[in-house]
């Protein structure tokens, strides 16, 4: 039976996780924040919480213990923001006093050019490392309001993929309970054909037997019809071969006396040359055994009604569907009523069954989260906005000392010339200095502003990744909440002791609701779908049902004992041997026509009676004639008629007694086995519409517990939120915080190499002077300039 399918809803794509390059560096934050919080998920006073759901009574020394990691990190940040601000304080003024690097003057060493050579590459790495973090810094930003933009329309995918879930789970409960329809047509279309089904089956096992009985008495009629012909066609080719004999032997007598009339005229000559003494018939047909009281018996037999009684007896099993129709007709009203009731019992599960109605709830919540995030939207995409603006002015100030690295690192080399006195350095060798100098001063300037920034954001988005998204993702969160919140009591429903881990792992392989939520425990569907009550009924109705089949007498007593009589007639014994003896002799005793020649050749010799001998030679050609033309045939035909006669004849006796025990055999099984066929019968037919019920119960029970609202849609709708919030906007956000970091610790290396490198390419204002008797001029070994006079020996 076909019951229909389920329905097979279309869902949004879930939200896909980060792929690509920002996953990398997402990876490479992640390992940063498991090295700042290494202790374990959930936190003791986390468990504490969760239990008594007091958050007055937090002992904030565990939360400062379990945020050590933190601390220490915010520690050290709030320390770079106070020694640096400091130090640029302090740099600022010694360099206004003409220390620490403020003095415009360089002391030139034979290392000079190395040192300035390996500084130059150092700023140059450190500036292109702070570059990649300021670029990862521009994407990050971006990729939060991207983020922004489509976690709203994920999320209304993801709130409708749950709605269209949560709407084809009552839709799918009406189907598999009206499918109830299909056993239930079934069994009352079969309850309405009783009469062609299980009348059908009742005639289809009574006649076969019956039929076959009935068709080998038709084919005994058949055969002693064709006997009886045989032995008419016998006694009356019999008949008409007497009347032609008679004749024959009355024509040939009359020739006979004739010629030897003639004979006797013409004198010894002629008596002397013929004698008509063999002038008679030499076969004599007079009789064949007489058979009349074996055609009379079979006679007697064909016209007993033998046919009538095969007609009555095939319309008795044709009417037996008939029959069963007529004397179930209010058995077939109660079964009705039965099949009414187990209708109304299947039909109350669907009532029984109060979760799907408490879906309804669940649905109106996604509704209102749809509807608060629509409502939001807008307010949230405004302050992203100033939260992008503000972020792109964050990077802007990375990039500033950026572009002043490498302006410096561009125009330095291009006006160096290492020949020349440092106070006569090119415009944009000095050009190149100052915008070290530049760099430097932005990134005392802003960097406490950019570490400020970090730290909030790293405060947040750290504490939101290592506390909620990295257990999410481990399932660790879920673990927590299974061991610590009674969900049950929370969601104000009984999820038979199925905790959110078990619920989430059946629903990631997508088992089905039923068995997901353990719904045995609160739905017992052995008793919801336990017709057996209805079915019983079923069952006694038809079992009580007293279905009668109408006598079936295939011949009669005396049509019995007249086929007996038959076949005890000795109709296979009947001696045609005098016949047989007759027909091999010839029809006369002497050749006719030979006879007749010779007549002629005396009627040459004695013409005075050559007249009367040829007319006597005449009529015995015609005689001759005659015989061939109708005796001759007439013997051959009756000698065929015997034959066929005794072939049927000699297997007429067995075939009758065979039909007679068939008949015993058929009568003996109608009379004694038809009872039993009705009640057999009755059985399948009962069997057969218990059997859709019991096919249909099969089924319902498999597709609730095993098909109905798989929940793969929830596990998937969990794992969306969990990419759109930690993965789309936690890391993103902590990306963005990594990289202003990362920009700014590397502040450090860039405004040391940076101010010591700016001496190299800045033009200064005096060149080496002797200070002090100590202090000399190093030269360069090339340098000729001032040389001291030495004596030299003259070759």
């Amino acid at each position: 039976m076909e019951y229909g399918n389920l329905t097979n809803p279309t869902y949004s794509p879930a939200a896909a996780p980060q792929t690509g390059p920002m996953q990398v560096f997402s990876s490479m934050v992640h390992s940063y924040l498991d090295l700042v919080q290494r202790n374990a998920f959930p936190p003791a006073f986390l468990s504490k919480v969760l239990r008594t759901g007091d958050f007055a009574n937090i002992d904030y020394k565990e939360v400062l213990m379990y945020e050590v990691g933190y601390l220490v990190a915010l520690a050290i940040g709030a320390l770079f923001i106070i020694l640096l601000t400091l130090v640029g304080l302090f740099f600022a003024c010694c360099r206004c006093c003409g220390n620490c690097g403020g003095k415009m003057y360089q002391k030139q060493t034979k290392h000079i050019t190395c040192r300035r050579r390996f500084q130059y590459f150092f700023l140059l790495v450190i500036t292109l490392i702070i570059l990649a973090g300021d670029i990862c810094a521009f994407y990050s930003n971006s990729k939060i309001t991207q983020s922004v933009n489509s976690s709203f329309q994920s999320l209304n995918d993801t709130m409708n993929n749950l709605k269209t879930y949560i709407n084809t789970v009552p839709q799918d409960v009406d189907i598999i309970i009206n499918a109830s329809h299909v056993p239930i047509a079934l069994a009352n279309s079969s309850i309405l054909a009783i009469g062609p089904v299980l009348g059908g089956k009742i005639k289809g096992s009574v006649e076969v037997q019956a039929n076959k009985t009935l068709d080998t008495i038709q084919t005994t009629v058949n055969v002693l019809n064709s006997t009886a012909v045989s032995l008419r066609a016998v006694n009356t080719s019999f008949n008409a071969l007497q009347t032609t004999q008679d004749q024959v032997v009355q024509n040939l007598t009359t020739i006979r006396n004739q010629i030897n009339q003639t004979l006797h005229s013409c004198g010894s000559s002629c008596t002397s040359a013929v004698s008509v003494s063999d002038l008679t018939l030499d076969a004599n047909f007079q009789s064949i055994p007489d058979f009349s009281s074996q055609l009379s018996s079979i006679d007697g037999f064909l016209n007993s009604g033998v046919e009538s009684n095969v007609q009555k007896a095939r319309q008795t099993l044709n009417d037996i569907p008939q029959m069963v129709n007529n004397q179930t007709k209010k058995s077939v009203q109660d079964v009705q009523d039965q099949l009414a009731n187990i209708n109304q019992k299947i039909q109350e599960v669907r009532s029984s069954i109060s979760i799907v109605d408490q879906l309804n709830t669940v649905n109106s919540f996604f509704d209102t989260v749809s509807g608060n995030a629509t409502k939001l939207q807008p307010d949230v995409v405004k302050y992203d906005y100033y939260r992008w603006i503000v972020g792109i002015c964050l990077s802007c100030i990375i990039l500033l000392v950026v572009v002043c690295n490498l302006f410096g690192l561009l125009l330095g080399p291009c006006g160096q010339n290492s020949s020349k006195d440092p106070t006569e350095r090119s415009c944009s060798s000095n050009s190149g200095g100052d915008f070290f100098i530049a760099g430097a001063a932005f990134s005392f300037l802003f960097a406490w502003l950019l570490m400020l920034v970090t730290a909030v954001l790293f405060a947040a988005g750290g504490n939101v990744y290592t506390s909620v998204c990295k257990p999410w993702s481990s399932r660790q969160l879920y673990q927590a909440v299974d061991e610590n919140v009674n969900l049950s009591k929370l969601l104000g429903t009984d999820l038979n002791n199925r905790n959110l881990t078990t619920v989430y792992n059946d629903c990631h392989n997508d088992d089905s609701l039923w068995n997901t939520l353990n719904l045995n425990s609160m739905y017992n569907l052995d008793s919801y779908l336990n017709i057996s009550e209805y079915t019983a009924q079923v069952n006694s109705i038809l079992d009580n049902t007293n279905i009668t089949i109408d006598s079936i007498t295939f011949l009669s007593t005396s049509q019995k004992d007249k086929i007996t009589e038959v076949a005890t007639s000795g109709i296979d014994n009947n001696d045609f041997s005098n016949f047989k003896q007759q027909v091999s002799k010839n029809i006369t005793k002497t050749n006719l026509l030979s006879f007749a020649t010779q007549l002629k050749n005396l009627a040459a010799a004695n013409p005075t009676y050559a007249s009367d001998l040829t007319n006597e030679a005449n009529a015995l050609q015609s005689l001759q004639n005659s015989i061939d033309a109708t005796l001759v045939p007439q013997i051959a035909k009756l000698n065929t008629s015997i034959n066929n006669l005794q072939a049927s004849a000699k297997l007429l006796p067995t075939s009758l007694n065979a039909t007679l025990k068939s008949i015993a055999d058929a009568q003996t099984f109608v009379d004694t086995k038809v009872v039993s066929v009705v009640k057999n019968e009755t059985k399948d037919f009962l069997n057969t519409i218990i059997g859709y019920f019991e096919s249909y119960i099969t089924w319902a029970k498999k597709m609730l517990t095993e098909n109905l609202a798989r929940c793969g849609p929830l596990a998937n709708a969990l794992d969306s939120v969990e990419v759109i919030a930690c993965q789309y906007l936690v890391d993103n956000l902590n990306a963005f915080w990594f990289s202003l970091g990362w920009c700014t610790i590397f502040f450090i290396p860039s405004i040391i190499t940076g101010v010591k490198l700016a001496k190299h390419y800045r033009r200064m204002k005096t060149s080496d002077v002797y200070e002090t008797p100590d202090d000399h001029m190093e030269m360069r070994a090339t340098s000729q300039q001032f040389l001291i006079p030495r004596v030299t020996a003259k070759s």
